[in-house]
């Protein structure tokens, strides 16, 4: 149901509360101070959803008396949980701060490291990522029998993700339908193997094991729920069936889940997300309140006003409009590339002509295919920038050869993480001794580091690599003496003087040494500050780095053009973005736009990409553009078609050469979605209904028109009312009054 509280009731409940309530809206006062059971908020981009969690907190604790020990509080990126984090502790101090705060996973892994054996897993394990699990499934492919289908290792990956998100297992007894299905089959089975034997988990595992934990174990289930009692969920719209069945188990049917998202912002249903959790909401959870935040803070008027324009046109939504008291500002501009090449040149030069600061801007793109250009071009005009979404820190080979040998000192189970540290420095243990190592282990059905313990007694293998082996596993036990207590900076700077890991790194890549040196240096000083704030051992660093990513080291105030893809950019704001590559096949993808449910969330991803700009927002398209190689004829996105005719500046590049700077052109009357021409038709008439006009209906009295669709006689309105009701009308049959038209 929609919440109806009344403006008077708000009133006195921003009187009765917390100083900081008072600073909110209406809207997001009626969020903060929802009653107990389930909430679900809408929160539009921009609307000030992480200031709405973090006041729930804070009025949880401080009106309701909740001790803090009994909120948890998830979301789905470190940077996110650590702002969250934070925030709640300069509210409520640091000894009312002891929420729970983390994401998905991070919480995942809390459960698994004090329940795991309640699952008949060993306690101590190691979570692999993305690199980890590559080198495992290209090796269990390198070993499959010749009768299998072949698939590539990404393919196998993504088969087994798709089932886990979704808690699932393949069927054994069922027929498969395609080769491939059979060799996913066989592959799910042997990489599971590996990774009991690894005593390790992956990422997937860190979502589905504590559901089945919670599931399978009513006892655990009814602990967590005492001491979580109030649930709260940042992007909602973003949780897998995992995630929603994790929240669910805490929360129970009608327990105390708050969950804030925006069905406007779902774009990862490529990784699992699934759309339902938030659309269904209201079924999943019955009774539940619903909250709406529309009020954007963040974006001009002629920003959202094009951003709405282009996700109304969706049917998979829950409805909202986003406003904003920036009611000026500079008009969206479009800008008609010749080719790739120009749009990148014209990108360069607009922001060298603005001498907007670097940290400010952002230029966004659908695929990383479309980076080289606009790097050649920044690098030219001598404008730093920083690729976000390239090879993380914690990704880096001189980091993982460094964790590797952490993680052995942990877990000696850990079989990729030997395979990485036994060569590294070369100790002359072969291919062929590892092979050998790695079937005696399979046979057995034991770590890899178990069988190098006895590989003395093996006269198989030459006495040199028994040596070196033995070598090795002296080190690693002579390491693990002590690592448990030992602070992370000296027992890796040990680690490196013992391996003598500089003088391997100058001596293999001479052209690059000093870089990966540096890398070095900087992993160091990431141990130093893990050990500076006190929060646990090694297992704990490990923890932290493996749920580490790519947009955690992003430092928005150092003067840098970020650039990103669309998806990347979620959660981030800039003054100025460049949208970049808007024509069909590139936004909508491909691989979506012949399919509804593919061309409606290519729709949303758009509009994540147009709501992150503050003040200035430029879109640019091309007629030609090299794709795999070859030149090809592009045709405009038909999301530029479904923006307003007067809302887009177009921009040409004789006019542009001519002023030298960012020039604007006039509109004319001849652009159709499709071409390349440069703006819509003629201007409407004043009177006419379109999103954003207020009207009045005899009978449900004022109300918003959110969206229309069909012309002249067959006009349909849909109008959500002040009452909260929502209807769609046939605008010629329903006399509706227009008693405040939409400014364009």
């Amino acid at each position: 149901m929609d919440s109806t509280v009344s403006r008077e009731k708000a009133i006195a409940m921003q009187s009765s509360s917390t100083s900081n309530f008072g600073l909110l809206n209406e809207a997001q006062r009626l969020a903060v101070a929802a009653p107990d059971g389930p909430a679900l908020v809408l929160a539009g981009a921009g609307s000030g959803k992480t200031r709405v969690i973090i006041e729930r907190i804070v009025w949880l604790v401080e009106e309701r008396g909740v001790d803090p020990r009994h909120i948890l509080a998830v979301t789905f990126t470190n940077r996110a949980a650590g702002e969250m984090k934070d925030r709640v502790a300069a509210r409520l101090g640091a000894d009312r701060g002891a929420s729970w705060v983390g994401t998905f996973h991070a919480f995942g892994l809390y459960l698994l490291r004090r329940e795991i054996e309640r699952l008949g897993r060993p306690r101590v394990f190691t979570v692999f990522d993305d690199a980890d699990q590559l080198s495992l499934m290209k090796r269990l492919l390198k070993h499959l029998p010749g009768q299998y289908a072949r698939v590539t290792p990404r393919e196998a990956l993504q088969w087994i993700s798709r089932l886990k998100q979704d808690v699932d297992e393949p069927d054994m007894a069922e027929v498969c339908a395609t080769d491939e299905d059979e060799t996913y089959r066989v592959l799910w089975l042997r990489y599971h193997e590996a990774l009991l034997r690894a005593s390790s988990v992956d990422f997937d595992d860190l979502l589905v094991l504590p559901v089945r934990l919670l599931e399978g174990n009513a006892d655990v289930c009814a602990r967590y729920r005492r001491r979580f009692r109030y649930v709260l969920v940042d992007e909602y719209q973003d949780t897998n069936r995992a995630q929603f069945r994790l929240a669910k188990c805490l929360a129970g049917d009608g327990g105390n889940l708050f969950a804030v998202g925006d069905e406007d912002q779902s774009i990862y249903s490529w990784r699992g997300a699934d759309i339902r959790n938030i659309l269904e909401f209201d079924k999943d959870f019955p009774g539940a309140g619903i909250y709406r935040l529309e009020q954007n803070y963040r974006s001009t008027m002629p920003i959202l006003d094009t951003a709405n324009a282009v996700v109304v046109n969706n049917e998979n939504r829950l409805g909202k409009t986003l406003w904003t008291r920036q009611e000026s500002g500079e008009p969206v501009r479009l800008y008609q590339a010749e080719d790739g090449d120009d749009e990148a040149r014209f990108v360069a030069k607009d922001i060298a002509a603005h001498k907007a600061a670097p940290g400010s801007t952002a230029v966004l793109y659908r695929t990383n295919g479309q980076q080289r250009l606009l790097e050649d071009e920044l690098r030219a005009a001598s404008i730093p920038y920083i690729v976000i979404g390239s090879v993380q820190f914690y990704g880096r080979k001189e980091v993982k050869d460094l964790l590797a040998y952490l993680r052995l000192l942990v877990n000696p189970a850990d079989d990729e993480s030997l395979r990485r540290a036994i060569n590294t420095p070369p100790r002359g243990i072969g291919a062929t001794t590892l092979e050998h190592v790695e079937a005696y282990a399979a046979q057995r059905g034991v770590p890899m580091f178990e069988v190098l313990r006895d590989i003395e007694r093996d006269q198989t293998l030459q006495a040199r690599a028994r040596t070196a082996a033995l070598e090795f596993v002296h080190l690693i036990d002579d390491l693990a003496h002590g690592a448990a207590e030992s602070a992370v900076l000296p027992l890796t700077e040990q680690i490196i003087e013992r391996i003598k890991y500089r003088a391997f790194v100058e001596h293999s890549d001479e052209k690059d040494m000093r870089d990966r040196l540096e890398i070095v240096d900087e992993f160091l000083a990431s141990c130093k500050t893990f050990d500076g704030r006190a929060v646990g051992g090694l297992v704990e660093f490990l923890q932290q780095t493996a749920l580490a990513s790519d947009l955690d080291s992003y430092d928005p105030a150092v003067p840098r053009v970020a650039l990103m893809t669309c998806h990347a950019a979620k959660g981030l704001e800039f003054d100025s973005v460049y949208l970049v590559g808007l024509e069909e096949g590139l936004l909508p993808h491909a691989f979506s736009k012949d399919s509804k449910n593919g061309v409606e969330e290519e729709r949303r991803l758009c509009y994540v990409a147009m709501t992150r700009a503050r003040k200035r927002l430029t879109l640019a398209a091309a007629r030609k553009r090299v794709i795999y190689g070859e030149s090809d004829t592009r045709e405009v996105s038909r999301f530029v078609g479904e923006i307003p005719p007067d809302a887009l500046q177009v921009m040409r590049k004789e006019e542009l050469r001519r002023a030298g700077t960012a020039a604007v052109v006039e509109r004319d009357t001849k652009f159709k979605r499709g071409t390349f021409g440069s703006v819509f038709d003629e201007t409407e008439p004043a009177g006419v209904m379109r999103m954003g006009t207020v009207v009045r209906h005899p009978k449900f009295g004022s109300g918003r028109v959110e969206s229309t669709s069909g012309t002249g006689k067959n006009l349909k309105a849909k109008v959500r009312f002040h009452t909260g009701r929502v209807s769609t009308f046939m605008v010629s049959v329903a006399h509706l009054e227009i008693i405040e038209e939409k400014k364009r």
